[in-house]
């Protein structure tokens, strides 16, 4: 072959493989830190950094016993736990606690970065594939048990390879790297059968030398876990009956994974994160070079088919289908992958350098085109990362929880509730879930709960609204079929006690002397502790009966309730017992209703409607603002709050379509979106907005789950 290939430049002399080696660390280096920055709380992670946090108290008590007897998330060793005490023994006075999850993920990311080197010292290819391999970057760039014993399995193989014709220490550090990836995380001891088979086909090592390998695995097992240092028998009986009962409770149940589910994740990219995975990812290249690769390993009786074999039976057999047990198999897949393409290239290059196929059937482009073609592609390339990076700071303080990365009880959020201190109330279709936050580390608690039919006394599953009474300490859920009220136990109200016909209860408010306000489909019902009455009936003068919200508002010692209903709004004075109706429902394209009332700092009624826009009432007039008046994307709007800074917040959604979106108007009337491509807001339709004592923005949306907004206050906590 004369010329290069489509007449490409030539390669500077210095740009070796040692070259290539480098770029794939660095392009390792990059990819984990953005992916610690930005990836969002999974679910086990504020577990295992909480453990740290307290494995740190324990070390720094020198409380050998505490260390050895910690009772929390036993059915994993604690090394990994005992790593990420580490920042908590530096730093122990850092007061953003962001710090220790992204402290904890740095440390994660460290040996998720080291596995990549390792592989690509064995193969170029193959570092290049984990390198970019999705699923493998966000298990270590979490906070998660993965990072370093996928690591210590792909050094104990290597190494014993490398003692087939090399020094014996690499024999030991196999042996070390074994002990220490059982210590990490039990299930990663299965490579021990990949070792077994390695040990048996190679003849250099004698039965003696077997025999030693495996007592020194042990003891660095042994000594590296301090769960067994007292009682090791029982606790691996414990280990063993925690995780076949585990395999069968309903969290593993609920999370749907089909017996096949580990084909589907190693198979494509993480299908999660889109913003955070927006460049190349080679999952689905990985596989089918795997595919193809696994046929060639096989003849030539490789310990990659073993590795291979074992780990995709155990993944297929285990009945827990969790994604980051595919880590055990990420590796050997990359290496096969690398492998299959050195291959291909090896048979290629003395084909084409004898038939010349490629010279002859591809063009030949001056140079000056590709000098041209890679300034092109490299200026899109580093706007494309402004841009990301730019996205990538408005998302900052935004959280999203869901049912897959919290203990969420359903991704349909109807209402949310921070009145009690240090608890966080979610009504949802699948029951009510209240989170007592543990620290800030871990904000749903040790112990988050679902009241559901199945576990409670709850008439329902549905559970629409929520109210708290903080003088008797209890909960009012307003549900479809009537109301709850959970105190030490829940007491329900359905059609035989309330009154009503059809129970569905829109909206629930309680009053300054604790009585309960109730927003039905058959107009509104009071309940004054004793006795419930259907006081749109008793008081007529409201126009529709269908209330879609219900407030009272309180001054000068009068007191106003405010109706919601199908065809507009209903104000009742309680003193003068006069009802003042205003019907908007023939006025606007899309009406469907008033959605949400608030009251703000300042005295002014908020009404949201569902196709009018936002209405304010100033105790004279109506005031409006809609897409015609002020720069909002739809009239439907669905939520109201007002944060610590007297800023109001609204949730909209969309007429015609799925999803919603945010907008804040500023004490400046300067109004701000936000969008899932200018903020960290995944535009779930915003049902409720609600902020707790510390200015915490909560939003509960359409089958987006929970979101929540921590900007920066200004002037102290919200009021």
């Amino acid at each position: 072959m004369s010329t290069r290939l489509l007449n490409l430049p030539s390669l500077p002399k210095w740009w070796k493989n040692e070259f290539n080696f480098f770029l794939i660390i660095l392009f390792s280096i990059i990819i984990h830190a953005w992916c610690v920055w930005q990836l969002p709380t999974d679910y086990d992670e504020p577990v295992y950094v909480q453990a740290g946090s307290e494995y740190a108290k324990l070390i720094k008590n020198a409380d050998i016993l505490g260390i050895i007897n910690y009772p929390e998330n036993r059915e994993h060793p604690p090394l990994i736990k005992i790593l990420y005490s580490i920042p908590f023994l530096i730093f122990p006075d850092i007061k953003n606690t962001d710090f220790y999850l992204f402290a904890a993920r740095s440390i994660s990311a460290v040996f998720g970065v080291f596995a990549v080197a390792v592989v690509a010292k064995k193969n170029l290819w193959a570092g290049l594939f984990l390198a970019f391999h999705s699923m493998t970057i966000k298990y270590t760039s979490q906070a998660y048990l993965e990072s370093l014993p996928m690591l210590m399995v792909i050094i104990s193989v290597l190494a014993l390879e490398k003692a087939k014709v090399g020094p014996k220490k690499y024999f030991w550090i196999s042996s070390l790297a074994l002990g220490i990836a059982g210590a990490g995380k039990y299930p990663y001891l299965l490579i021990a059968v990949v070792l077994i088979a390695m040990l048996y086909k190679n003849q250099k090592f004698n039965f003696q030398d077997i025999v030693k390998y495996f007592i020194v695995a042990l003891l660095t097992f042994f000594l590296l876990n301090p769960d067994l240092w007292i009682n090791p028998v029982n606790q691996i009986i414990d280990v063993v009956r925690y995780h076949t009962l585990y395999s069968q409770s309903a969290h593993v149940l609920e999370s749907g994974y089909v017996w096949y589910q580990p084909i589907r994740f190693i198979s494509s990219s993480v299908p999660w994160h889109p913003e955070v995975f927006f460049f190349l990812t080679l999952d689905e290249l990985v596989f089918g070079l795997t595919l193809v690769g696994i046929y060639f390993e096989f003849r030539e009786k490789g310990w990659t088919v073993v590795w291979f074999l074992v780990g995709i039976l155990f993944l297929l057999i285990w009945p827990t289908k969790w994604p980051q047990y595919t880590l055990f198999l990420t590796p050997v897949m990359a290496i096969i992958a690398g492998k299959t393409v050195t291959r291909g290239i090896n048979w290629l290059r003395p084909q084409e350098e004898y038939w010349n196929y490629f010279e002859e059937m591809l063009p030949q482009p001056p140079k000056i085109t590709w000098w041209v073609l890679g300034i092109f592609v490299g200026s899109l390339f580093v706007g494309k990362l402004a841009y990301e990076f730019s996205l990538a700071v408005a998302r900052q303080g935004w959280n999203l929880y869901t049912k897959e990365n919290s203990p969420l009880s359903s991704n349909l959020i109807y209402q949310i509730n921070t009145d009690k201190p240090g608890e966080i109330a979610i009504a949802t279709d699948q029951g009510l879930n209240i989170w007592r936050q543990y620290s800030e580390l871990f904000i749903w608690g040790e112990q988050p709960q679902n009241f559901n039919i199945e576990n409670s006394e709850l008439n329902s599953n549905i559970i629409r609204s929520i109210a708290f009474d903080s003088l008797s300490q209890v909960y009012w859920l307003g549900t479809d079929l009537g109301v709850s009220k959970l105190s030490q136990s829940i007491e329900n109200y359905d059609k035989s006690s309330i009154g009503c016909t059809d129970c569905q209860v829109n909206d629930i408010f309680l009053d300054l002397e604790s009585n309960i306000w109730v927003a039905t489909n058959e107009g509104i019902y009071q309940f004054d502790n004793k006795n419930w009455t259907h006081f749109s009936s008793k008081n007529p003068g409201i126009e529709n009966e269908t209330v879609l919200t219900v407030f009272i508002q309180e001054y000068e010692g009068r007191s106003i309730l405010w109706a919601g209903t199908l065809t507009g709004i209903s104000k009742y004075d309680l003193v003068e017992k006069k009802w003042t109706n205003e019907n908007w429902a023939g006025s606007f394209f899309g009406w469907g209703g008033v959605s949400d009332i608030g009251l703000t700092s300042d005295g002014k009624i908020v009404a949201c409607t569902f196709g009018g826009g936002i209405f304010f009432w100033d105790g004279n007039k109506w005031d409006f603002l809609r897409n015609t008046n002020a720069p909002l994307k739809s009239n439907t709007v669905l939520s109201f709050a007002e944060d610590q800074n007297h800023a109001y917040w609204f949730g909209f959604g969309y007429p015609t379509e799925p999803g919603g979106y945010l907008m804040r108007l500023d004490s400046k009337l300067k109004w701000t979106r936000y969008f899932y491509n200018t903020s960290g807001y995944h535009e779930g339709e915003p049902f409720d907005l609600d902020f707790d004592k510390i200015g915490r923005l909560w939003i509960a949306t359409n089958g987006g789950g929970v979101q929540m907004y921590e900007h920066e206050p200004k002037n102290g906590v919200n009021k």
